[in-house]
């Protein structure tokens, strides 16, 4: 069998690439990690030819390309401080709750299966600027005056729902029912957050990327300034049952960082030994 006509190139410069990759955020001092993401450059720049029109056929006598971009894709599946923020362009913050000792709960009208958020506050204007309680313990539920058995509706204490699932006997199609219960305080954890949609056009700060490559040499990339504004994918919130993990895209805009040495403010790639 023939080889090749000249020498080929080392192998190793084939390419495999894998690695991790952080963002952090103008005003912090640490990177998040993104975690479970692929990274991807872009780049592109305007071209302008300037053709003749000494010769029929207007033939193109020079190219020329200005107003160069670039810009970084990362697809990510976990869903932290930063992917939150990201995907949703929100502030991310501690979530408190005030504590709620007892109450009883009106809810006219109702129609068996139909869902009964349970809400803060005194009167129904309260009730309908709270934005609901969580880990509420449900002490009785009565349709139309009438205790109804707990085997009767469902309780999802973790989102503070109550849903009658059977109706009393000799029940109206809707009936008025009130719900007893209480609700306890949260101040505001690590563990508990809540995510405020769309409370920022963008998030900017520096992105780090370190290869870890099955194949190739590895790189240590940094970008110094980058942007992350509404460009990107949707968030799936209910799957469609595939088994597949849900992922988000952002797309980031390079910016210069004139704080940056020479030839170092769009970001720059080392080869780690």
């Amino acid at each position: 069998m023939a080889g090749a006509v000249f020498k080929p190139l080392d192998p190793k410069l084939l390419n495999k690439p894998s690695g991790q990759c952080a963002f952090q955020l103008r005003g912090t001092s640490s990177l998040i990690p993104f975690g479970h993401a692929t990274a991807t450059f872009k780049k592109s720049s305007t071209k302008t030819e300037i053709r003749t029109p000494e010769e029929p056929g207007n033939g193109i006598i020079a190219t020329d390309y200005g107003q160069l971009t670039g810009g970084v894709d990362v697809e990510f599946g976990t869903m932290n401080t930063l992917g939150l923020a990201l995907s949703h362009l929100a502030n991310v913050k501690p979530f408190t709750q005030a504590l709620v000792p007892a109450k009883d709960q009106s809810f006219p009208g109702v129609m068996v299966n139909e869902w009964l958020e349970l809400k803060a506050g005194d009167t129904a204007i309260d009730e309908a600027a709270s934005i609901g309680l969580i880990g509420t313990v449900v002490t009785s539920v009565t349709v139309g005056g009438e205790v109804i058995p707990p085997a009767t509706y469902r309780h999802d204490s973790k989102s503070g729902v109550v849903q009658i699932v059977v109706w009393p006997e000799g029940a109206d199609v809707n009936e008025d029912v009130v719900v007893s219960f209480s609700a306890p305080a949260v101040m505001g954890t690590a563990s508990t957050n809540v995510v405020e949609l769309l409370q920022t056009l963008s998030l900017t700060g520096r992105f780090f990327l370190r290869q870890n490559n099955l194949r190739g040499t590895n790189r240590k990339i940094v970008v110094p300034q980058l942007t992350f504004g509404g460009e990107g994918g949707d968030v799936q919130w209910i799957a469609d049952g595939s088994g597949e993990v849900v992922k988000a895209t952002a797309s980031g805009s390079m910016e210069a960082d004139y704080t940056q040495k020479a030839g170092y403010e769009y970001g720059y790639m080392i080869d780690l030994l």
